[in-house]
């Protein structure tokens, strides 16, 4: 019976070399980013960005806040919270990012943001996944769930990144994505034309939830693409817990540290 299941592995593995191969023959492999398709740049890729390219979207964070996942000097204090989050009344547990939102990955975000496919907000996630993969196995999350849009955003854009990511993420975690579990009670103002003061109260009691049985004792990995007072996620987060969540961890493509 090994030895059966051992070449059916072995098939399986040449199988896939070969779609692969006929793949990249029919579509060349090209970084989605900076277009190269050089062997040298692919040898290092991660997805559909080569290594350059990664390294510019996903730099290593060496000291960063647990809290609010905001990137931090050598000597900088996060206890308790960081200097960008210490007085704000977060209600989730941490959070996970790519990288700050500034250079490469800004741009990346607000090209796909926008884009008309879904195609580059997923490669973004899965490169998130890729490079932060530890921290999020590490928290063993029960479910996957992202932030949801207002009908009124829903009929502006085609899709919600939020669900994109969240989708992706909780393939590659082999967990449950949940879009309908976590949904919008009112329209709120866009955070940006809110004063970062003011942001919490905008988002107040904008969320509601519907069978609240499906998160009662999970851990939840709550979903959104860019995140900068974390109003929205500590709001979303609140309501979860209110229905009995065990735990809330964000995952987010980019932090923004400036307030913008």
């Amino acid at each position: 019976m090994s030895r059966i299941l051992a070449r059916s592995r072995s098939a399986a593995k040449t199988w896939d070399s070969i779609s692969q191969a006929a793949l990249d023959f029919v579509f060349p492999w090209a970084c989605q980013l900076c277009k190269c398709s050089d062997e040298e740049s692919r040898r290092g890729a991660a997805g559909n960005f080569c290594f350059w390219c990664r390294m510019r979207l996903a730099p290593e964070i060496p000291h960063s806040c647990d809290r609010c996942g905001a990137a931090l000097g050598p000597h900088s204090s996060a206890i308790r919270g960081c200097v960008h989050c210490r007085r704000e009344p977060i209600r989730f547990d941490s959070l996970t990012c790519l990288g700050m939102y500034e250079d490469a990955l800004r741009n990346a975000v607000l090209s796909t943001k926008w884009s008309l496919s879904t195609t580059g907000t997923a490669s973004l996630s899965d490169l998130l996944f890729r490079a932060r993969r530890q921290e999020l196995c590490d928290y063993d999350a029960d479910l996957v769930i992202p932030i949801p849009q207002s009908w009124q955003v829903r009929l502006r854009r085609r899709f919600n990144p939020a669900s994109v990511i969240a989708e992706v993420l909780a393939k590659a975690l082999g967990v449950r994505a949940d879009e309908h579990v976590l949904r919008r009670r009112r329209h709120t103002r866009p955070q940006k034309r809110v004063s970062v003061q003011r942001r919490f109260d905008n988002q107040k009691n904008s969320f509601r939830i519907r069978d609240g049985h499906v998160v009662d004792g999970r851990r939840i990995l709550l979903v959104d693409d860019v995140v900068t007072t974390g109003a929205t996620c500590s709001e979303a987060a609140r309501m979860l817990r209110r229905h009995g969540a065990k735990s809330c961890r964000v995952a987010v493509l980019a932090r923004v540290l400036d307030g913008r």
